[in-house]
């Protein structure tokens, strides 16, 4: 295709400790990390690192020990220690992890402050504020799992929807953006005009300014990820807040 789209699968078929980084350099200051951790292993995360640790417990059954206080999940939840702690993560069964490792930037204090950001930021999928926005059908099923003004420059949610649906083409020039797909998920991403078909466990980053939409078939899940990162700050929430309009209700297939 004419433009260079930088995608890349996630192998989670493999049976040890495994830590990987994907699409580097793809997205300043942004670096998306795949875990695998194996039933009774630990995978523990510094504090202090000069970055956020943004977690995704894509799958599995995990303790997470930050501050001195546990939190325990299964399956999807979104969770993010304060910068200054460290985290562990104790796997009760095989665990797939995305972190997103996120830079700081010397105004991010002031930014928290402001936003009353509280650590650790603690969503399960379930409880992720849903949404509406212009470019997508009534069926569709949008979340925020992390809103804009928790963490500084940063927001992440979810598509979801079942058989014939679209997500119409749009384009956001002021937001960077990763699509990580859930593994149950199969669709077209039409990217400039040309689809990409995209499938279950892929990282791919959405060209920044390119116009870009998604097309789901017949007896097809669409579930994935949108992952923004904000160059443009003040625009970039400018954008959120005028095509983010949560709904009050809690919808599923």
């Amino acid at each position: 295709m004419s433009t260079k789209v930088s995608m890349e699968t996630v192998d989670v078929s493999v049976n040890e400790n495994r830590s990987v980084e994907l699409c580097k350099g793809e997205i300043p200051g942004a670096r998306p990390v795949h875990h695998t951790v194996k039933a009774g292993s630990e995978l523990k995360f510094s504090g202090n690192a000069g970055y956020y640790h943004i977690i995704i417990l894509i799958s599995g059954n995990a303790e997470l020990i930050t501050d001195g206080k546990s939190y325990k999940y299964s399956d999807r939840v979104t969770f993010v220690p304060a910068a200054d702690k460290e985290l562990t993560i104790k796997a009760n069964t095989d665990v797939q992890i995305l972190e997103i490792q996120w830079d700081i930037f010397p105004e991010d204090a002031a930014m928290l402050e402001e936003y009353k950001t509280e650590f650790p930021v603690n969503v399960p999928y379930q409880d992720s504020i849903q949404y509406i926005d212009p470019n997508k059908s009534k069926k569709t099923i949008s979340r925020m799992m992390i809103p804009q003004r928790v963490i500084p420059r940063f927001s992440i949610g979810s598509v979801e929807s079942v058989d014939r649906d679209t997500v119409r083409a749009h384009s956001h020039p002021m937001l960077d953006q990763f699509f990580f797909s859930f593994p149950e998920n199969e669709m077209d991403v039409v990217i400039d005009g040309e689809p990409i078909h995209m499938t279950g466990n892929i990282i791919m980053h959405i060209p920044l300014g390119a116009d870009h939409g998604v097309e789901v078939y017949d007896g097809k899940h669409m579930h994935y990820m949108w992952i923004d990162f904000m160059p443009d700050n003040e625009l970039a929430l400018k954008r959120l807040d005028a095509s983010h309009h949560p709904t009050g209700e809690q919808r599923s297939f």
